[in-house]
């Protein structure tokens, strides 16, 4: 046999074995690569998707209704590292904010110690917003970077027409609130309002009543309440600063029990036709709600600013697809600069339904 073909069959499983233990190499290294990063997540935890890696900053909630009082709440925490909750890094440290006008100061508030939070501090009724005018949020804490936040008010929004009533027996499929009560109450209450495309809308329902036990709570109270039908979508999150009483089911001897109080927010802009019409739907004597007779429900209609109703969308989305690890993340919107939140002036009408 010829030596120079030989020489070439010897070079080319030379290079062929050459290859081969590159590919084993290549291999190798990405299964241990692999399995370094699984172990590295696994260390840190078993359920954390995304390393919360982030600057802290400071968050705030504060929506203020200017016709009505009582819609005046202002919220500020420290957003904070949730594997260090033993720490206090948490905690707000010579805190102060304040909220002006350009004609000047309206409001300021100081806490000079440590603190965890400000939750749902109330704006005085005495002071003050004129519509049209542009409002200005600071805050500040010893160790965060400054928030702010500029703000006019949003337009006001259609007086709601009542269109129909009516209460009807219902029997639930199991119990939602104390005892076995199957057999409730319900009313429907149908509603309509003018379009107004550039406007966002958040709906809230308040019921005056009172109950067998004469315990009751503070009426008028808002409710819990449904949106039976309607021609416009939306959805329905709870809206930072306001309450709603239920019964306590625990053995703690109290009368009532405090949970936050729901709100139907849509866009202008999905309204089909001149009207939103929405066909609302409030369940009472079920051993959940505070009222066994309801005399009276109020329908507030609140037009709210983009932002606002932005956020709401991005903490009900949130809440919606938290438990789904492959869910896309989502952004919570807002308007604070520097921080996370929003800050948000809002008008309203309101509609009371005499029973």
């Amino acid at each position: 046999m010829d030596s120079s073909i030989i020489k070439t069959n010897t070079k080319n499983l030379k290079e062929a074995y050459d290859n081969r233990n590159n590919y084993k190499r290549i291999f190798m290294i990405f299964i241990i690569s692999v399995v370094f990063i699984g172990f590295v997540a696994r260390c840190e935890s078993p359920e954390v998707f995304y390393r919360p890696d982030l600057p802290e900053k400071l968050c705030s909630i504060g929506i203020i209704d200017l016709d009505d009082t009582t819609l005046r709440h202002i919220s500020f925490e420290k957003s904070f590292q949730s594997e260090y909750i033993d720490e206090i890094n948490d905690s707000l440290r010579d805190f102060s904010f304040s909220i002006s006008s350009s004609t000047g100061e309206l409001f300021s508030y100081h806490y000079d110690s440590t603190v965890k939070n400000i939750e749902d501090l109330r704006i005085p009724d005495s002071i003050v917003f004129i519509p049209g005018e542009k409002y200005y949020l600071n805050a500040k804490e010893r160790e965060m970077e400054e928030i702010s936040a500029e703000v006019i008010a949003s337009a006001p929004p259609p007086v709601p027409r009542l269109i129909s009533t009516t209460v009807l027996n219902t029997t639930l499929d199991e119990p939602v609130g104390c005892g076995d009560i199957l057999d409730v109450r319900t009313a429907l209450i149908e509603i309509s309002f003018e379009k107004d495309e550039d406007l966002h809308y958040a709906i809230l329902v308040k019921a005056w009543g009172y109950s067998f036990s004469g315990l009751g709570g503070p009426w008028p109270g808002f409710v819990d309440f449904s949106v039976k039908e309607g021609n416009t979508p939306g959805f329905l999150t709870n809206i930072k600063g306001l309450i709603t009483y239920h019964k306590s089911c625990d053995s703690i001897p109290r009368p009532n029990k405090r949970d936050p109080a729901f709100a139907y927010f849509i866009e202008g802009k999905q309204i089909p036709g001149s009207e939103c019409l929405l066909t609302l739907s409030v369940q009472y004597r079920d051993g959940l709600c505070l009222s066994d007779f309801i005399k009276a429900i109020g329908i507030k209609i609140i037009s709210i600013p983009r932002e606002l109703f932005l956020f709401e969308k991005s903490v009900y989305t949130y809440g919606k697809t938290s438990g789904d690890p492959f869910a896309e993340p989502v952004y919570i919107n807002g308007n604070i600069k520097g921080g996370n939140g929003i800050f948000a002036l809002c008008r309203s009408k309101e509609l009371k339904i005499t029973f």
